[in-house]
């Protein structure tokens, strides 16, 4: 599958194209093809096989030619092997099976889909108001990896899987980050697309004809697509030289793969780093694609989800969500916090700049405190050790049913 509106013209438009349910359906069924193709790649993969020809180990699909082969290996098998662990520059990730399309589903039409941090910093009015709330939004985000670093399961993790990627995962648990969700399976983009989260009972529910049809806005779900061809080709190039001249691609597609907890990996979760904000609607590598809402459609994507379960599974940081909605509004912030966000900041020169406009800039409604001394965001020691229990003998392999993979590079 490619870009669906060139069903209606050889060149990819900005301009919306509006989805029928028989596309719908198809996509759906698309996606539960690649899925399976993932399913056996990755069990071939388990089981030692190999594209190469003359290498004495069973699999289909043998390539005579060693350069082909090597490729097929590469591009093909290591990016479709649940498990397979690469180094990406956000850290060391364990992989998903990849799909061939990236999808974002959105339950409405928005004028800008974004990072959440850049929605709070376009209601703000001077440059350095913004790069402040920025680098308060920095120092949370580093709150929440102290916070994680506390839990037993992390410490594990890092010690005996690698990294985990605190950022991506303070996206994923309702922090403003640079981040931008988006996912690799179809039926995850849908249902972001037909249900509404309720805040306060805190709980996904089928979008109803009532909700849809306040204004034309709330009458359509989106769906952000592009084929996975065209992302690879961006991330391959970012950074590169190209005709003399650094090829520096925005919106770059990034894999957040398995992460201690499980609402990652369950949404196949991938991610665009935004450095600058560049809302998809102006990005002509994406396609916009529109339909119309509809309570039965709704209802059966809300079902197959099993109610957001199969998406925001129960995990143990769920039972800390007090915790992470404390460092998602708080305004004091440890010195290891505030050093973390001094290494990301271009913005202020020195600690003592920084420290000063935190005081006398109240872009939060009050200053920000830097504690010298304890923890601002505290948590029991009860609470950890309960956590810890569940987590006792954890094993990557059985939790997630995969096997760790790697391929060795060698150099000349």
């Amino acid at each position: 599958m490619n870009y669906i509106s060139e069903k209606r013209s050889s060149t990819l438009s900005n301009e919306p194209y509006e989805l029928s349910y028989d596309d719908i359906r198809q996509m759906y069924l698309q996606n539960q093809k690649e899925m399976e193709e993932c399913r056996q790649v990755t069990e071939s993969s388990y089981r030692g096989e190999s594209y190469y020809a003359g290498d004495g180990r069973p699999g289909d699909g043998k390539v005579s030619d060693f350069r082909a082969a090597f490729f097929k290996e590469v591009l093909y098998r290591d990016m479709k092997t649940a498990g397979f662990m690469m180094q990406y520059p956000h850290g060391l990730v364990i992989g998903q099976g990849q799909t061939n399309h990236f999808y974002r589903g959105e339950n409405q039409i928005f004028a800008k889909s974004q990072p959440t941090l850049y929605r709070s910093l376009e209601k703000l009015h001077t440059q350095e108001e913004k790069e402040l709330y920025r680098f308060i939004s920095r120092m949370r985000i580093a709150e929440f990896g102290n916070f994680l670093c506390k839990l037993g399961i992390v410490q594990f993790w890092l010690k005996n899987y690698g990294d985990v990627l605190f950022e991506p995962l303070a996206q994923h648990y309702g922090l403003e980050t640079e981040w931008l969700d988006i996912t690799s399976d179809f039926n995850v983009a849908l249902f972001f697309a037909v249900c509404g989260w309720d805040k306060t009972g805190r709980k996904w529910y089928p979008l109803t004809k009532e909700q849809t049809e306040i204004n034309p806005q709330t009458q359509y779900g989106v769906l952000f697509h592009i084929p996975e061809y065209q992302a690879s080709a961006a991330r391959m190039m970012d950074g590169l030289e190209w005709e003399g001249k650094e090829c520096c691609l925005q919106n770059v597609i990034l894999p957040i793969g398995y992460q201690p907890f499980m609402r990652c990996h369950s949404q196949h979760a991938y991610g665009i780093h935004m450095e600058d904000p560049f809302p998809l609607q102006e990005d002509i590598t994406f396609e916009k694609l529109h339909f119309r809402h509809c309570e039965r459609l709704s209802r059966d994507v809300f079902e197959l989800m099993e109610g957001g379960g199969k998406i925001y599974p129960q995990e143990g940081l769920g039972d800390f969500m007090d915790i992470i909605d404390k460092i998602c509004m708080t305004a004091e912030f440890s010195r290891e916090a505030f050093h973390y966000a001094m290494e990301c900041t271009d913005y202020f020169s020195t600690a003592e700049e920084a420290e000063k406009a935190l005081k006398e800039i109240p872009v939060l409604g009050k200053p920000a405190v830097i504690v010298e001394s304890g923890d601002p965001i505290r948590v029991s020691r009860q609470r950890i050790r309960a956590l810890n229990r569940k987590y006792e003998g954890f094993s990557i392999e059985k939790a997630y049913g995969i096997k760790l993979l790697f391929r060795k590079v060698f150099y000349r």
